[in-house]
């Protein structure tokens, strides 16, 4: 029963809601004291507001008391709870179940639980009616009750209700107390006591994550004692994951420093994962798992600015999963990069355990891919492949489709990229063809109208040679290079099955075929690229020199074979050429016919370079000097327009039958050509190459070079400006070719 008597009674209550407390006047109170229990009243001010008790007709009158039984209190003040602070104390092995005393509602009281297990045995405090949640030693708590556990005289924790951590384990004599704010109602649940086996650890906190996304926040116990650990123990729901985050810590220094104080996983099945605080934690780790924390033998004894104090976050997020596990067959030389399109999106991938925004598989591994929410779009696949013959026993002749197939089909994301690292033998050549149609050299002003763009390069020097389209007018493409890399990037994404389709054939050559006017020059070398074109009616096809918009590489050479329909001429122009500076011999453009095999224009330097209309197929040639200042590149652009005949006069007996020649006067041809190869010759001389002999004239026959008795077909006079017979289909090697060229050219 309480009694409450004052000289006035005031409306304000509690001590942090009364600044200055009522001293005058007076109030009796009666507590009710319970068997086993302790109350003990202290004053929180220096005050001269004092508690009485009546024995007999003498009363006492001090700052405190301990009741042990029901007492008559009397206190100096009107407001003796602004003073006076109140704790109910009980020794308990057994179920706690906090009880309110209504005559000290307005007191700010601490229930003291004494905790005193066997020495064999621990006590588990289980507090799953409740739920703690665990604060900053300096936070409160909304409700106003705050609870905390002490073993050992050391403070293991603040707790509120309501949270997630379910049992605490304690080993030795602790206390559990509860404050409550003045002015509330005692509102707590039964917490459950039982005995269990001993452990080492000064205390295990059981924590259930909630079946929704959510983040707690952990402390490690203040003044952790030397040597002692602590165990957390987490049970996380089905198809969430969880992320430790380190968000505080400060640690000893210790007898030992390779025992410097750390943070060890253990997830079922799995080995300890140990881990410093200095470095990133487990991140989007599934099922349940232990944390344990332990501290050093110390060198010295450490302020408490110093001791060991870890500060972290478990955050659970229930996340979609994909899984991929496999092998890339070592024999296929594939390397697969999966990268996440946008770093900061919510999307994980992990490779073996281990969190990255861009992961790299390769053949001969074994491999486990785990992504979280993350959509196909997000991903980006990159594939590099690498395809080698190095033997020309091992390479057959007939074209190689170029594709790659696609056996990790589990493997997330969209096909971006993919990259052939095409390696023949050496000294060899690849020519490119396209089975679905014909090439479009692509310029990087110009827009490529397809899911697809092919950008071909030099392996060794990263030289571009360009990017190609589909549906253009390109049929062949020849490199003299044994070592190439070929790109496919993929511009749309819908359709991962296009990696399955051959984009290209590739087949290694011993050369590449040197057209009539590199012959006619004796050149050191032969064509570096060789494009065959076959232009379409009224459709401008549009072809630029190697690396454009970047220059030619020194002493390179290009060729265009433009291979033109029967009766159809065509427009040369000439969009946009650089020249560079030359120290002797100058750069080269030079178009020549290839039935009539005649030069119809051949750059001079500092010449203004003309526009042509081409009558027939030709040659289109252009060389680089050998020491340029500035860049040499080109940019030309052809048009095929019908005709009645060359010049639009009646055809001749010849012109009817274009697999004839008549006579062709060699001065009309070849003065010009040797001119410019006169002037090779003197530079080449100069840059101490190897003397150039005069290229042979061609025999007169009664002032015919060519006569209808002794007619030569095309096929003929090109195969054997080639090198090649007309009677056999086998391509000569590199010596029979060099012979032949040596041939022509003594």
């Amino acid at each position: 029963m309480r009694i409450w008597r004052f000289t006035y009674f005031s409306l304000l209550f509690g001590f942090f809601l009364s600044s200055v407390p009522e001293l005058t006047g007076s109030a009796e109170l009666s507590v009710a004291v319970e068997l086993g229990t302790t109350i003990r009243i202290n004053s929180s001010l220096q005050t001269n507001c004092k508690v009485c008790i009546k024995q007999g007709t003498q009363q006492l009158c001090q700052s405190a008391v301990v009741l042990k039984s029901t007492t008559l209190l009397d206190f100096s003040c009107s407001l003796p709870e602004n003073v006076f602070t109140v704790q109910i104390i009980r020794d308990n092995v057994f179920n706690i179940e906090p009880k309110e005393h209504n005559a000290l509602q307005k007191f700010n009281r601490t229930f003291i639980w004494n905790l005193k297990p066997t020495a064999t045995q621990i006590l588990h405090l289980n507090f799953s009616r409740t739920g703690l949640r665990q604060i900053h030693p300096t936070d409160s708590c909304p409700d106003k009750h705050v609870y905390m556990l002490t073993v050992e005289n050391v403070n293991i924790g603040r707790f509120c209700q309501n949270g997630t951590i379910r049992q605490i384990d304690v080993r030795k004599d602790g206390k559990l107390s509860l404050e409550v704010s003045g002015g509330r109602t005692l509102d707590a649940k039964v917490i459950g006591v039982s005995l269990g086996r001993l452990v080492n650890s000064l205390a295990n906190i059981h924590v259930v994550l909630p079946e929704r996304s959510s983040t707690q926040d952990f402390f490690t116990p203040n003044a952790f004692p030397e040597s002692a650990e602590t165990m957390w123990y987490f049970t996380v729901p089905q198809a969430y994951y969880t992320d430790v985050r380190i968000l505080d810590y400060t640690v000893p220094t210790c007898l030992q420093p390779e025992n410097i104080p750390t943070m060890k996983y253990t997830w079922q099945g799995k080995d300890p994962l140990v881990k410093l605080m200095n470095v990133s934690q487990p991140s989007v780790e599934p099922g349940n798992f232990n944390l344990s924390i332990q501290n050093c033998k110390m060198s010295v004894p450490q302020p408490p600015s110093q001791a060991l104090m870890v500060h972290f976050q478990i955050s659970a997020i229930k996340r979609s999963k994909g899984q991929c596990e496999g092998d890339l067959p070592e024999k296929q030389a594939v390397q697969i990069r999966v990268m996440k399109k946008d770093p900061k999106s919510t999307c994980v991938l992990k490779l073996d355990s281990v969190i990255m925004d861009t992961i790299t598989i390769a053949s001969g591994n074994h491999f486990v891919l785990n992504s979280f929410d993350c959509n196909k779009d997000e991903i980006e696949l990159t594939v590099n492949q690498t395809i080698e013959c190095k033997e020309w026993k091992d390479c057959a002749s007939t074209p190689f489709p170029l594709i790659f197939n696609y056996e990790q089909q589990c493997i997330p994301g969209v096909l971006k990229t993919i990259i052939w690292h095409l390696h023949g033998p050496q000294n060899s050549a690849v020519e490119l063809q396209s089975p679905a149609g014909d090439l479009r050299h692509c310029l990087p002003e110009d827009k490529c109208n397809s899911i697809i763009l092919l950008n071909v390069s030099h392996v060794n020097s990263s030289i571009t040679l360009g990017q190609f389209c589909p549906r253009g007018t390109i049929e062949k493409i020849q490199i003299r290079e044994s070592k190439i890399a070929i790109t496919a990037s993929v511009r749309s994404f819908n359709d991962r099955n296009l990696a399955t389709k051959p984009f290209l054939t590739y087949s290694y050559t011993q050369a590449i075929s040197g057209n009539f006017y590199s012959l006619l020059f004796c050149l050191p070398h032969t064509e570096d690229y060789i494009f065959t074109v076959a232009p379409k009616m009224d459709n401008p096809t549009v072809l630029a020199t190697p690396a454009w918009p970047s220059g030619m590489k020194p002493s390179s050479t290009v060729s265009w074979i433009v291979n033109l329909e029967p009766q159809f001429k065509s427009n040369l122009m000439f969009r946009n050429v650089s020249q560079p500076k030359c120290k002797e011999v100058h750069t080269n453009i030079a178009v020549q016919t290839i039935r009539s095999q005649k030069t119809l224009y051949s750059t001079k330097k500092d010449v203004k370079i003309k526009d042509l209309l081409v009558p027939e197929s030709f040659y289109l040639n252009m060389t680089n000097c050998k020491s340029p200042t500035g860049a040499f590149r080109a940019v030309v652009e052809i048009t095929q327009q019908n005709g009645t005949s060359l010049h639009g006069f009646p055809k001749t007996p010849e012109e009817e039958d274009p697999h004839t020649y008549a006579y062709i006067d060699e001065t009309l041809v070849y003065s010009h050509l040797l001119e410019e190869k006169e002037e090779y010759k003197k530079a080449s001389t100069n840059e101490n190459d190897p003397p150039l002999t005069n290229p042979p004239l061609p025999a007169r026959n009664n002032e015919s070079l060519i006569t209808k008795n002794k007619a030569l077909t095309d096929n003929e006079l090109y195969g054997y400006v080639k090198g090649q017979s007309t009677t056999s289909d086998t391509p000569k090697s590199l010596e029979e070719e060099g012979n032949y060229e040596t041939r022509l050219c003594v």
